[in-house]
């Protein structure tokens, strides 16, 4: 008996297609002798979307919670909906201490509060979830957030004329939270708007730019992925048009438009920020088109909203040749009143303990566990206070991004000192910082600093310490008396 081949009759895909459409349109196609095709999005977002518990890793966290909103559009809760924006007073005391600082450099200081997604593009919620969503409120707040900020003599753009918007290409993309290049322009028109307005603005040389449409961007976003990883959902790649900023005339690159200010030109406003300040979305492009200045772009992916500053403030680029105008774009989800960044920011505006007398100083290498860096009294007691001192100090292998330290002081007292550095962050394994002066520590007398090993500990590793006091403040030297009425 022979066996034979059962014989397959395949569709070619195109005409399957077809088919499968047909019969499912069969009904509509009896009625009205018309196919009608009919393509479903995606599936709507899981009950397990919901549940806040659920959001238990650092990378889900930032997503808590997503609500589904039309044609895949998705919402956070947390972040995109909230109604609460700006800061603590000490958060305000802060921001306008650093102000100040750069005020008195002659550098002035333009501040991007990013609007959120719900109050941008509302118009993309559900009926229900536009419902729940206290707009008016959110707007509200924002704007007495605006109106803070600019109390501490920053330079603030206000983005409500972007609120609610209808456009063709929308401010953000559907499941991520970075703006569009087109949100991008928009919100750079307004800032160049804000920056005509800053003293010493129209002293800055300026030429023409142009941006051009040079390809496509593509975005699937962190929303999608974070709901593909809690409900299975699967999403299509967004694709949106991608911009190029160029000196106008100058072509591909080439000498046609030539540089009006020479090789030697410094620009003279820098931009610090997040990913959003990247290049994918030409934001300092379009700032460069609207207000004719060349852009500084010292932006950094990943880095909060306070790596890229820190990292400008410590660099010879700022401290060789200081900007007039430093913009800082930041989202409104950040917390500006992080004591361990005002601590680094501070001294970092006047270049740490460079150009300073060392008080005390110490090359030394480390071994695995902590290592004695700074010790006060080796020959004479001295009196350092919190508030009047700062630490300097630089890794021999740049690649150590976190520092964590124990500072001693006479009464007992310990502090426990943790600062890390964003890995997309060059700093030259550099950290500069105040020595802790809030309510019970400012007067506290400094004993000796601890280095404590990295976890993945370079070969050879080798730590230069100094300590410093803060400019125009003195150094003074404890009496016996004194000295032995702090050790309790």
């Amino acid at each position: 008996m022979t066996a034979t081949t059962p014989t397959r009759h395949w569709l070619a895909p195109s005409a399957l297609a077809m088919a499968l459409l047909a019969a499912s349109n069969l009904t509509q196609a009896a009625d009205t002798g018309v196919p009608q095709y009919q393509v479903k999005g995606n599936a709507p977002l899981c009950p397990a979307a919901a549940n806040n518990g659920l959001y238990n890793t650092k990378y889900l966290g930032f997503f808590t919670h997503l609500v589904q909103a039309q044609d895949d559009w998705l919402f956070r809760t947390t972040y995109d909906l909230r109604t609460d924006f700006g800061t603590t007073p000490e958060g305000y005391a802060k921001l306008k201490g650093l102000r100040d600082a750069l005020k008195k450099k002659g550098i002035e200081l333009v501040v991007v509060y990013q609007p959120t997604r719900g109050l941008v593009n509302r118009e993309k919620l559900t009926p229900a979830e536009k419902a729940s969503f206290n707009y008016d409120l959110a707007k509200k707040n924002y704007l007495a957030t605006i109106a803070k900020l600019r109390e501490t003599g920053m330079y603030v753009p206000d983005y409500s004329p972007l609120f609610d918007e209808k456009e063709e290409h929308a401010f953000y993309f559907k499941g991520d939270h970075h703006w569009t290049p087109y949100g991008a322009e928009r919100a750079a028109k307004i800032t160049a708007e804000t920056l005509k307005e800053v003293p010493g603005f129209a002293d800055i040389p300026k030429q023409q730019y142009e941006s051009k449409r040079v390809g496509l961007l593509s975005k699937l976003g962190t929303f999608h992925k974070a709901a593909a990883q809690l409900c299975g959902n699967s999403y299509a790649t967004q694709y949106v048009d991608r911009f190029e900023t160029t000196v106008a005339g100058s072509g591909n690159g080439d000498d046609g438009g030539g540089d009006l200010f020479g090789d030697e030109s410094q620009p003279q406003v820098a931009l610090v920020g997040t990913s959003n300040s990247g290049p994918a979305y030409n934001f300092a492009g379009f700032l460069e088109q609207y207000s004719g200045a060349e852009i500084l772009n010292n932006a950094i992916s990943g880095g909060g909203f306070d790596s890229s500053l820190l990292q400008y403030l410590s660099s010879n680029e700022f401290h060789e040749h200081p900007p007039k105008i430093i913009i800082w774009e930041f989202a409104t989800h950040y917390d500006m009143a992080q004591k361990s960044f005002y601590r680094q920011a501070m001294p970092l505006v006047d270049n740490g303990c460079e150009g300073q007398k060392a008080v005390l100083t110490n090359d030394v290498k480390l071994h695995n566990g902590a290592t004695e860096v700074l010790v006060n009294g080796k020959n004479q007691l001295l009196n350092l206070q919190g508030n009047h001192y700062q630490v300097d100090l630089t890794f021999s292998d740049p690649s150590v991004k976190t520092m964590k330290a124990t500072i001693w002081y006479l009464n007992g007292r310990r502090e426990n000192l943790k600062l890390e550095q964003s890995a997309a962050a060059d700093t030259g394994g550099r950290y500069v910082f105040q020595l802790r002066n809030d309510p019970g520590w400012a007067d506290l007398n400094m004993l000796a600093m601890e280095i404590h090993s990295p976890d993945e500990m370079p070969a050879n590793l080798s730590v230069k310490a100094t300590l410093c006091k803060r400019p125009s403040i003195g150094a003074g030297t404890l009496t016996a008396k004194a000295a032995g009425g702090t050790d309790s």
